[in-house]
């Protein structure tokens, strides 16, 4: 397997025939000239099983149709990851779906108190800010601040039906004072009412139907009173795809491709345990010993030397138990242990 990535982390090095690095220096984007040419260079079209894509595309899908050019595309087409990150498609669609969803604008309000204003494209919740005047809105749109608890499912889809793994329940981080909405972490194993539950279903199967989604999905939502509200589908596999991955013997990459060709699971497996996986942050500049040893419990290892800003993502944490709660805390705990043992390394000045 050839992995590009924005960070090429150690762990994932480890497991690819090749990975590098294709980040742009002046942005947390891809440099698309640097992930052109290493896919040319380490996995020529005509030599390329198949492109399986993660984040990054959602506002970029020009860039999507130059990578996947001539090259077998496990995921969904550029057009279908326009018309669902488009909100002047998107929101009407779920209108005609029977899906609520908070409500949305193109134009700023006259009074932006209780609204929030989101970049088209965006992903990870960095896109997300509290509405206000004086703001240039190029490329985003109007939503208006709905109250309720943040959750999310994860799902299958064959272009027809959709087949939700599991519902999961999401946090933000404070790692960054500018971006109060930034994902931070999530616990799967999420019982939600069965009432609440069908209808997710349901609506999931309408949504795929009309828009021919494939492959690993997942829409975030807004449960409040036994009302559920769309906020968003991220046509790709997400952050909470590693909440499942362990109870699948060949693991969800290979339900992602076999879902893209159409197949979908007739049953799903017993869940061994609730997972949760959250976010660590840098609190500081600093700069990575090579002699550092993270815990078993991380992944997305940095490379040994790294250096960071003050915000910039570290690794991630994973804990499992028996049930939500507890998974949910121990992923905190463990974030917070690991900000401790990461105070003690070397600090380093960044102009």
């Amino acid at each position: 397997m050839i992995v590009l990535d924005y960070f090429a982390d150690r762990d994932c090095a480890q497991q690819a025939v090749a990975c590098r690095a294709v980040v742009s220096r002046r942005a947390l984007r891809f440099d698309a000239r640097a992930l052109l040419a290493a896919a040319a260079t380490l996995a020529p079209a005509a030599r390329t099983k198949g492109l399986v894509y993660g984040s990054g595309f959602e506002g970029r899908t020009s860039l999507l149709r130059r990578l996947a050019a001539r090259r077998r595309l496990f995921g969904n087409p550029p057009e279908v990851v326009e018309a669902i990150k488009d909100p002047a498609v998107f929101f009407p669609m779920l209108d005609r779906l029977g899906m609520a969803h908070p409500e949305t604008r193109l134009t700023p309000p006259s009074d932006a108190a209780g609204w929030l204003v989101k970049r088209t494209g965006g992903a990870g919740g960095v896109h997300v800010r509290q509405a206000g005047p004086g703001r240039s809105w190029a490329g985003r749109y109007f939503q208006r601040f709905q109250p309720g608890i943040p959750l999310s499912a994860l799902f299958l889809a064959d272009g027809q039906r959709a087949c939700v793994l599991g519902f999961n329940r999401q946090w933000t981080t404070a790692a960054r004072a500018e971006l109060p909405y930034q994902f931070g972490g999530a616990v799967g194993g999420i019982a939600l009412p069965r009432r609440t539950a069908a209808e997710i279903i349901a609506g999931l199967d309408r949504l795929v139907a009309a828009t021919g989604l494939v492959g690993l999905n997942g829409v975030d939502f807004l449960l409040a009173h036994g009302a559920w509200s769309v906020l968003e589908v991220n046509p790709r596999p997400t952050a909470t795809f590693e909440l499942y991955d362990p109870d699948y013997p060949r693991g969800l990459f290979d339900r992602h491709l076999r879902a893209c060709e159409g197949e979908l699971p007739s049953r799903l497996p017993t869940p061994r345990a609730c997972r949760a996986v959250a976010v660590a942050h840098a609190a500081q500049s600093w700069s990575l010993p090579p002699d550092f040893s993270f815990p078993r419990w991380c992944r997305d290892l940095p490379q040994a030397e790294s250096r960071l800003a003050p915000g910039d993502p570290v690794c991630t944490v994973h804990a499992r138990a028996a049930d939500a709660r507890l998974a949910a805390l121990l992923a905190r705990r463990r974030i917070a242990r690991l900000a401790r043992m990461l105070a003690g390394t070397t600090i380093v000045a960044r102009a």
